[in-house]
């Protein structure tokens, strides 16, 4: 599983890195040479749709999701582990759905064409898809790991 987590980070650094330097050359060619660039607009938003979709299970491994723990840590320990079971539970249903939704998105998509890029737009959301399995696989993960005694709920 650790193989899969830096994978999904170093493309998560990959996808960044893209849309920095074709949003740059967007930026050159059209105050330099006066000429835009037809697909670069396209190329960063689906690169977005990817690099959200593997952020979100990656915060989620991290713990780095926003929580308001203030009334969680005054609960008794059973509860608290109890919650964190439950949360887990609701980060794989996401994940889940992600994956369900988006496979009924790519059906209809697929007779799409982006027109900057000339690529199936079934293509463009499957970093949906992607990302859903890859959270869903986090969660799993976490829901079958046994817990640490003191764990609070995140």
């Amino acid at each position: 599983m650790r193989y899969v987590h830096t994978a999904a980070q170093a493309m998560l650094a990959l996808l960044f890195t893209l849309m920095v330097i074709v949003g740059g050359m967007q930026v050159f060619n059209r105050f330099l040479l006066n000429s835009s660039l037809s697909w670069s607009e396209e190329l960063q938003k689906f690169s977005f749709i990817w690099l959200v979709f593997f952020a979100i299970p990656v915060a989620y491994q991290r713990g780095s999701h926003l929580c308001v723990d203030a009334l969680v840590e005054r609960l008794p320990l059973r509860l608290r582990k109890g919650l964190a079971v439950a949360i887990d539970a609701l980060w794989l249903a996401l994940g889940l759905a992600f994956v369900l939704l988006t496979c009924r998105l790519m059906g209809v998509a697929r007779f799409q064409q982006s027109a900057g890029l000339g690529i199936s737009m079934a293509w463009a959301y499957s970093g949906m898809l992607a990302g859903g399995a890859y959270l869903a696989l986090c969660a799993a993960v976490k829901l079958l790991s046994p817990r640490p005694a003191q764990e609070r709920a995140p």
